[in-house]
């Protein structure tokens, strides 16, 4: 078999492997959506298709988000599904479903704009999702949805209001609780997995959560809002993770509890039940992704500072090594220099025959154990630069010709071609003239340095708007393209 039948055969496993992926996803999100909605439905409190709490829609944006809006096949087809049974007719159903579709993909496409990270760690996260992912997107759904019951006579007119307010509460409130505690399930990278202790503590208070909640609406003291200490106590300990739960855990009882007609809702009305039961709702998801984000960004601009100032001690603390070593060694390479050079050029005497090679490399690579030592004093040096250089105006042209001058001792040794192109007219640049000076002294001798034959250099200097480019190239074996990325890291 030939290569190319080989790649063909290749490309061709790998795009049944990824159809084969695509309808494994989308199959998982059509049957997440149909069974959500199946439960959901036994809360419906207008035409038995509108309910205080629509999960499949928090399910919806969390594929969205994650999988992408190649899966919107599959939102489209469970809602369908779900709707044409109930639905005022099959055309009605269709819109709706395509309402139910259009309201999470936009709530996912406003979201991406936004900046949105799934791990819902910053404050930023948690706005999105409350006023872009629910207050805003669901308005498509809740709007198309009404208006179909509207026009098929299922809904008066004169309820319009309410049935849309139903059914945009019920959207918003399946993305404020249902897909966070969905993302709350993800693994994280940066979260450590719990252990067997925190994992009971989080059990138990979740527990403890919806027992008081239960017990606080069966009666009609109007006392439910006590929960919340222990909503933001579990958004507090174990930020999302109990966040999410807790909040999804109390908004559930709360919602049976306006089903049954207990404690507060026993005498209320569809209008007052919604406006009670939502608020709380509301209330509920506000307080425990904002608690969560921000326990969480407060931790991680902590730990950022730790690092900080961990790296910062470390990186002083060897720019101080390094500028003692250097020092250090300075002095007995100098008394070396010194000696090797009066035998060397006789002043102790003539030096057997036989020594002269010797002593030659000798010198050579104790000049080079300077040049490593100049370098290391250097290295220690732009360590500790500070960072409010004093800067003038200087013409770049003769900063070149500077660094040229410097080289051209060993640019004769190599017997190198140089090439040197600068512009007739000054290039004036605001610089620290040593600091670009050293710069330009690295790429001069890097290029000399890192070659397999005779150097060829060609030493460019160009405007372009507004900006001057300053190019060294070289006949060099040059750099991998996965390492370019390392010629901006320090040293």
């Amino acid at each position: 078999m030939s290569d190319r039948a080989s790649k063909v055969e290749v490309s061709g496993q790998s795009r049944r492997g990824s159809g084969l992926r695509l309808l494994i996803e989308l199959t998982v999100v059509a049957l997440a959506y149909w069974f959500a909605a199946s439960v959901s439905l036994r809360l419906a409190l207008v035409h038995g298709q509108v309910t205080p709490i629509w999960p499949p829609t928090g399910i919806a944006l969390v594929a969205l988000l994650v999988l992408g809006r190649r899966v919107w096949p599959a939102v489209f087809l469970a809602a369908l599904a779900v709707n044409l049974p109930i639905g005022p007719s099959t055309l009605g159903a269709l819109f709706i479903g395509a309402g139910n579709t259009l309201a999470p993909v936009a709530a996912a496409a406003l979201l991406k704009r936004a900046g949105f990270r799934i791990e819902l760690d910053r404050i930023r996260d948690a706005a999105a999702v409350i006023v872009l992912g629910a207050l805003v997107a669901m308005t498509v759904s809740a709007t198309v949805g009404t208006s179909v019951l509207v026009l098929s006579g299922s809904v008066t007119s004169d309820s319009y209001l309410s049935t849309w307010a139903v059914w945009w509460t019920g959207d918003a409130m399946g993305v404020l609780l249902v897909a966070p505690f969905i993302l709350s399930l993800l693994p994280k990278r940066r979260s450590p997995v719990p252990t067997l202790r925190k994992s009971a503590e989080l059990g138990g208070l979740l527990v403890g959560i919806g027992v008081l909640t239960f017990v606080l609406f069966q009666n009609r003291l109007r006392l439910e809002y006590l929960v919340f200490p222990m909503i933001m106590l579990a958004a507090w300990r174990f930020r999302l993770r109990g966040a999410a739960p807790a909040a999804l855990i109390a908004s559930g009882v709360a919602i049976w509890s306006a089903v049954q007609g207990t404690g507060p809702f026993a005498t209320e009305t569809l209008v007052q039940k919604m406006v009670t039961l939502q608020v709380f709702n509301v209330c509920v998801a506000i307080t425990s992704l904002v608690v969560s984000a921000f326990v969480e960004a407060r931790e991680r601009a902590d730990q950022m500072t730790r690092l900080y100032v961990a790296a910062n001690a470390a990186s002083q603390t060897k720019s101080t090594f390094i500028n003692s070593a250097a020092h250090e060694l300075r002095t007995p390479l100098t008394v070396l220099t010194g000696y090797l050079s009066l035998l060397s050029g006789g002043s102790v005497g003539s030096p057997p025959e036989s020594w002269e090679a010797p002593l030659g490399i000798l010198m050579a690579k104790t000049r080079e154990l300077e040049r490593i030592v100049d370098d290391l004093l250097n290295a220690s040096q732009l360590e500790l630069i500070h960072q409010d250089q004093e800067r003038e105006l200087l013409d770049l042209r003769r900063l070149v010709s500077g660094a040229v001058e410097r080289a051209q001792a060993r640019v004769d040794l190599l017997r190198a071609d140089v090439t040197v192109n600068l512009p007739n007219d000054p290039v004036p640049v605001e610089a620290d003239a040593d600091q670009l000076g050293r710069i330009l002294d690295d790429l001069i001798n890097n290029a000399l340095t890192y070659t397999v034959r005779r150097p060829e250099l060609v030493i460019g200097l160009k405007t372009r708007s507004r900006r001057a480019i300053v190019r060294v190239g070289d006949n060099g074996i040059g750099i991998p393209d996965g390492e370019r990325e390392r010629v901006f890291d320090r040293l």
